[in-house]
């Protein structure tokens, strides 16, 4: 008996020994991502692909968990949950941070930037300062900034053109004030409504045009009812954020490559949705509709911007003088 219990000590003790020598097992940090877009969209993809890209780089140190479709938050509740740290990370769009700061709303005000390339270098360089430093102060880490794509008013009966050709027109926003102002001060009246009730209100003529991005315009397949479409020069961004207290714990090198990835996706996702926007616009005239484009006519950007003077004025002092004109100085 004695003789047995000792071989089964020894046996314990020659397992105990084995296993101290065991490399340890890391643990793995959920990074838990909510995203208002299903995971086939491009913003879900590249969302899944940062989540793959860290993994590697990681050794599998990091696990994203994607909640699409809005399934756990999206939009300013995403924000406000990375905020309070019950999620690490979204990328939702400007409009969901409005409540911590003023400047998200800057960056559309319609007319101003002259192009796309002039946006997405406010958003990559020193001048995306006024929005990040305010996101700091937050509780948020910004990630990176990169381009929602082209917006697009497209209406029922009318082409828009010029000024004088939004009098009379209802308009659906999202409610953003720039936007909202601008468009009234050009003779259109607007309204807020979801997304997914806009081509019935199209339909109904509860409303005559809508402002969306092109991506969603087409996907809602709004051109069977709104057929005249304006590529217009108003920008949006997405803000890919990380709650700061959870992002500034993680080692120094983490942190590195978490941002080197993002930064790479974000600027390739810029090219990727304007790349996008030549094959929105084959559909809409296949479907038999007509595009404007005043962006590519000085003439035409000339004449939106005089009509927006009073617009730009109030914006002046909401945001300052020298933040606006350096937006309208863009060439």
């Amino acid at each position: 008996m004695l003789k047995k219990l000792a071989s089964c000590l020894a046996a314990a003790t020659a397992a105990a020994s084995l296993l101290s020598f065991a490399p340890a097992v890391q643990a793995q940090t959920e990074i838990k991502f909510p995203i208002k877009v299903n995971a086939t969209t491009l913003r879900g993809m590249m969302t899944q692909q940062f989540g793959d890209e860290l993994a590697k780089a990681t050794n599998n140190r990091y696990k994203t968990t994607i909640y699409p479709g809005g399934q756990l938050y999206d939009g300013d509740k995403a924000a406000k949950a990375v905020q309070l740290g019950n999620v690490q990370m979204t990328n939702e769009p400007n409009s969901a941070f409005t409540a911590y700061t003023k400047n998200a709303d800057l960056m559309e005000m319609p007319f101003g930037f002259a192009d796309a390339d002039a946006f997405q270098e406010f958003l990559h360089g020193p001048r995306s300062g006024i929005v990040r430093k305010d996101l700091e102060k937050a509780g948020f880490h910004v990630v990176a900034l990169f381009d929602e794509g082209p917006f697009v008013i497209a209406t029922k009966e009318v082409l828009i053109k010029g000024p004088a050709d939004f009098k009379g027109q209802i308009i659906r926003t999202s409610g953003h004030p720039v936007v909202v102002d601008g468009l009234k001060g050009m003779g259109a009246s607007t309204v807020k409504i979801p997304l997914n009730e806009v081509y019935s209100a199209l339909q109904q003529g509860t409303i005559s045009g809508v402002y969306t991005t092109f991506d969603a315009f087409v996907n809602e397949k709004m051109y069977e009812v709104a057929p005249n479409v304006m590529i217009i020069p108003s920008y949006g961004a997405y803000f890919w954020v990380a709650n700061k207290a959870w992002f500034d714990a993680l080692p120094e090198a983490d942190r590195k490559v978490i941002d080197s990835i993002a930064d790479k996706l974000a600027k390739k996702y810029d090219k990727d949705v304007w790349a996008a926007s030549d094959e929105h616009v084959a559909v809409v005239k296949k479907a038999g509709g007509k595009i404007s484009d005043p962006a590519k006519d000085p003439a035409a950007r000339a004449a939106f911007r005089e009509a927006m003077a009073k617009t730009y004025d109030k914006m002046r002092e909401k945001f300052g003088k020298e933040a606006v004109d350096a937006i309208l100085a863009s060439k």
